[in-house]
């Protein structure tokens, strides 16, 4: 099940990540997922100049980097947000997978309200969405199958059962 958690820079700028479509149950190796990132200034430190720029990653299994990207974005100022889609690749690898963003720090003239956001490294990202990829064929030995296994067995068992009263109720004679 995916979880998300919205991440909190500068004392007031927000930032969450959600997919464009969810995914139906998980995300394959195969699926191009892109994700909208919410950016949102709730009176951070600053104000943030048309320059600014954060970096995403999307990483499998423990920190394996599978695609990264700087965005900018701007300005923004106090109150105001704005929203960028990313991703649309591959996801290639089976695993967790993190939508991490990072941002490394501030920086504008003395005296200026506007600054520019500059983006972090790819480590230091802070999950922001959470996800389960699976090889398609690995999903349908591993989940479906067994499923349709199990209902197959109930069906099989509630006529087994059916046919059971039936036999009993003909033996004591109240059918037929």
């Amino acid at each position: 099940m995916p979880a998300t958690q919205t991440i909190n820079v500068f004392d007031g700028l927000e930032i969450c990540v959600e997919p464009v479509e969810e995914p139906d149950p998980v995300y394959f190796t195969s699926n191009e997922p892109e994700f909208e990132v919410h950016l949102r200034n709730n009176d951070a430190k600053y104000e943030f100049s048309e320059d600014s720029a954060f970096r995403w990653t999307i990483e499998t299994n423990p920190m394996q980097v599978v695609h990264t990207g700087e965005v900018e974005f701007g300005p923004l100022d106090h109150g105001e947000e704005t929203t960028v889609t990313v991703g649309g690749r591959v996801l290639a690898y089976e695993g967790h997978g993190v939508f991490g963003i990072s941002t490394a720090g501030a920086s504008g003239k003395s005296g200026s309200d506007r600054w520019e956001l500059t983006a972090g490294r790819e480590r230091s990202a802070d999950p922001a969405y959470s996800f389960s990829v699976w090889d398609e064929s690995d999903y349908n030995a591993s989940i479906r199958r067994p499923k349709r296994l199990q209902l197959a067995m109930f069906g099989t068992s509630v006529v087994l059962i059916v046919f059971a009263l039936i036999q009993i109720l003909l033996a004591m004679g109240f059918i037929g």
